[in-house]
């Protein structure tokens, strides 16, 4: 959550003395105008008086900002209204006004408040779902990741192993678009053998085609391109660009949240690498509304040579831990288990510390 929502209790004490009535009867829209007004402003842009300014840690939010307001989960909202900001990792300068104000009030409040932006025309961040290993995300999002991988095979009795440091970057422009770009570092050892380099360089676009914050559920298409800027000789590239278009989707059932994504990895040079089509399901539990926990899930993967009839299926249990109260900053391990097919490798790690730049800092 980019900034605080503040409810300025100088606004409660100010209408202390209209005449009475009972605020029990008041809707979400009348509550945001006599108590909320005054920090928000009538507009939500959060422009308000040098004195208010002063009594708060942080500037009020613009709630007519677009990503902001659609990227916002009604639900972390509404526990910051009911509990305060402390609830969500935020400034104290928010009271609770739980007591004040019945949930059904604050929900229509927040609903008022969401009409300072066209949400229909945006992602809703209730489809926000936690970020898996394999399985693509459908959310447009504004990210950066550092993804480590670890493998080890036993090839002729010497053990090979292999790691890879991916920096991802990801932003979004436009209604229902980000662009992403993908940067690997690879390192190669074997009691022989011992190599180092940059892997191919990944761009891709994705546009978030439909979603429903109610269900909640969300539907994407995505476009990347592979690069052959690894080196050939090392291993490193299969020496041919790489066209990969996808379709990404998710939904959440109760505490479950489900993702699947399928794309097509299309060489342009076919005489140097094959097709392939690749598929996941990913499954995560989500025992609470916090984003700050441990939260365990398995993904289900899968690679067909559509070359050939090969075709290799593996498990990947996880953990993901999310490290703040706005789950802005997170960290997740998986073990890539083969199931089905001939082994590619004996043992396979994957990671990757993730950072929601949009929503705060890395180290706060």
């Amino acid at each position: 959550m980019k900034y605080i929502i503040c409810f300025s209790i100088l606004a409660l004490t100010a209408h202390a003395q209209d005449e009475p009535r009972d605020i029990a009867r008041f809707s979400g829209k009348e509550i945001y105008v006599q108590f909320c007004s005054r920090c928000h402003g009538d507009d939500g842009k959060g422009q308000i008086s040098e004195e208010i300014l002063l009594n708060m840690e942080a500037p009020p939010p613009d709630l007519t900002e677009p990503y902001f307001s659609s990227g916002e989960k009604r639900k972390s909202w509404h526990r910051v209204i009911k509990y305060g900001g402390g609830i969500e990792g935020l400034s104290m300068s928010m009271p609770s006004w739980g007591e004040s104000f019945s949930d059904k009030q604050i929900g229509e409040m927040i609903e008022h408040m969401k009409t300072f932006v066209p949400q229909e025309e945006y992602p809703q961040g209730e489809t926000n779902f936690l970020r898996a290993h394999s399985v693509s995300k459908a959310f447009v999002e504004q990210e950066a990741l550092l993804i480590p991988t670890f493998t080890s095979k036993e090839e002729n009795g010497v053990t090979v192993n292999e790691t890879s440091a991916m920096l991802y970057y990801a932003n979004r422009f436009a209604n229902r678009f980000q662009y992403e770009a993908k940067i690997p570092v690879r390192t190669f050892s074997s009691p022989t053998r011992k190599e180092a380099g940059l892997g191919n360089l990944e761009l891709g676009l994705k546009y978030a085609m439909a979603d429903d914050y109610r269900t909640p559920w969300i539907a994407s298409l995505g476009f990347e391109v592979e690069l052959p800027t690894g080196s050939e000789s090392k291993g490193f590239s299969s020496g041919t660009a790489v066209a990969v278009p996808y379709i990404a989707a998710g939904i959440g059932l109760g505490p479950a949240e489900l993702q699947a994504s399928g794309k097509v990895e299309a060489p342009f040079d076919r005489s140097k690498a094959s097709p392939e089509l690749k598929y996941g399901f990913s499954s995560m539990f989500i025992p609470s509304d916090s984003r700050l926990g441990f939260f365990p899930g398995f993904e289900f993967t899968g690679t067909k040579d559509l070359s050939t009839s090969e075709h290799f299926m593996s498990l990947i249990p996880k953990l993901y831990i999310g490290l703040t109260r706005r789950g802005h900053v997170a960290v997740s391990i998986g073990r890539e288990i083969p199931i089905v097919g001939e082994k590619p490798f004996d043992s396979r790690w994957l990671a990757f510390l993730l950072w929601d730049y949009a929503d705060g800092g890395l180290w706060w």
